[in-house]
């Protein structure tokens, strides 16, 4: 797949909800690395630079052309819902799976009744 960095920065627009967004050093360059297929990629930055914008922009874009599932597992319990609310906005069809939401009496239900054809889960680990 080609990656289109217009497209890409609509993206980081909405989910950032700030019309005059940029990608900040690195991060236009990772993501087109995953969607144009190059390979893997290891992201190493500090807490605040965006790694989960890489992760769900390359996730839409991918999912737009037909691939599978993105699967994230975080260490970061804490920040997972206004992760899933991002992804959301940028229309990433995105849940969670943590202790905290496997009662179907929590606010999200049970994980695979949240989001029945998600295009990324993140997982709590």
């Amino acid at each position: 797949m080609a990656y289109n960095p217009t497209h890409a920065l609509e993206l980081l627009r909405l989910g950032t909800q700030n019309p005059a967004a940029v990608f900040r050093d690195g991060q236009e360059e990772a993501i087109g690395h995953v969607v144009d297929g190059s390979g893997r990629l290891l992201v190493l930055q500090k807490t605040g630079w965006g790694k989960s914008f890489v992760y769900f922009i390359a996730a839409k874009l991918l999912r737009e052309e037909g691939m599978g599932v993105a699967i994230l597992i975080s260490p970061l319990l804490a920040l997972m819902r206004n992760q899933i609310a991002a992804a959301e906005r940028m229309g990433v069809r995105a849940f969670t799976i943590h202790s905290g939401n496997q009662d179907p009496e929590t606010p999200e239900g049970p994980a695979q009744g949240r989001c029945s054809a998600p295009d990324l889960r993140m997982r709590h680990d």
